[in-house]
């Protein structure tokens, strides 16, 4: 997938059967900046290595340092889930104890704790585009293969369905976040396990729905707020 700074292909081991899931990302300088009505260090635009590099490589700065350097570029938005991905392209480790903190804190999900850490990807991961009860009910050529076994399901899903762009959730089509949003269509082509991943880790940030019944149901969240603050409904 295409991501910020760099393109690249990463293969993700599964549990059960050998295959492979790529993904590429295309890296942007992480900035902070702002701008005061007179001149001052604070209007320079500050790239990735001037803001997280020091902590990374530093042989003197721990675990801790780490976690709050990158805790602070969450925090402020200089720096988003994608971009921790992104720093492997440059050839910089976080330490596992690092990923699991920003995990637990809520800054990273699970998917991109898991793949940062060199882990096999797990359902939870991929909770917002697999769901194997529904994988099951739409594809009636896995059901006497498979049964409703979700471990076998899940495997088909990492090695095949993606990559075929079957739909496996309610909350997302594959097919209809490429017809929705012409700019993702655009740089991932028809690499479909590429828009998986796309919207497990950008769909939120960027605001993007993942399919008819994901945008419908965001909408009716939106009027049931809307009602409960309207004092006619009250």
């Amino acid at each position: 997938m295409k991501n910020r700074f760099a393109k690249k292909s990463l293969k993700v081991a599964t549990l059960v059967m050998a295959g492979a899931l790529t993904a590429s990302f295309m890296l942007t300088p992480i900035t902070a900046s702002a701008g005061p009505a007179y001149d001052s260090d604070f209007t320079t635009t500050y790239v990735f290595e001037t803001l997280i590099k020091p902590a990374l490589t530093n042989p003197y700065t721990d675990d801790n340092g780490i976690y709050e350097q990158l805790e602070l570029c969450f925090r402020y938005r200089v720096m988003t889930m994608g971009e921790v991905l992104d720093m492997y392209d440059h050839g910089y480790t976080v330490p596992v104890t690092v990923l699991e903190r920003l995990y637990n804190a809520g800054w990273i999900n699970s998917y991109v704790y898991h793949r940062a850490a060199g882990l096999a990807p797990t359902p939870e991961d991929m909770s917002d585009v697999f769901d194997y009860v529904y994988y099951y009910n739409a594809n009636p050529d896995l059901q006497a293969v498979f049964g409703l076994n979700e471990d076998a399901l899940f495997q088909h899903f990492l090695v095949c369905g993606m990559a075929e762009g079957r739909r496996a959730s309610e909350n997302f089509d594959p097919v209809y976040f490429k017809n929705r949003y012409p700019d993702i269509a655009a740089e991932l082509g028809d690499d479909m396990a590429e828009y998986y991943i796309h919207y497990i880790i950008h769909a939120v940030e960027q605001g993007r729905v993942g399919s008819a019944e994901d945008q419908a149901e965001k909408i009716d969240h939106l009027n049931d707020y809307d009602n409960d603050n309207d004092p006619r409904y009250n």
